[in-house]
């Protein structure tokens, strides 16, 4: 029976992020368990579009997936992840 996990998390622009010019931001959630897990992207607290690689395993059965939306940088918008997942349901977003 495997232990929950909380998961951990990352995020980061591909590229050092300069106003005005597009870029990638990344939303990189690992070290979780159970595998059920929802990530969203927003942008001003409301969901954005993104992508997402497949679910992954480490050895030692903990899991890791990263999202990922283009997003052009300027200083009025506010951009962060939010994670839903059992071992504490809702994370304030990061």
């Amino acid at each position: 029976d495997a232990i929950q996990r909380p998961p951990k998390i990352q995020v980061y622009s591909r590229h050092p992020p300069e106003d005005g010019k597009p870029n990638y931001l990344n939303c990189y959630v690992y070290g979780f368990h159970p595998p059920q897990i929802e990530i969203d992207l927003l942008k001003n607290g409301e969901k954005i579009k993104s992508e997402q690689s497949d679910l992954s395993f480490s050895k030692d059965w903990s899991f890791y997936l990263l999202s990922h939306a283009e997003f052009t940088p300027n200083s009025k918008d506010q951009y962060s992840c939010r994670v839903k997942h059992c071992y504490f349901g809702t994370t304030p977003d990061s």
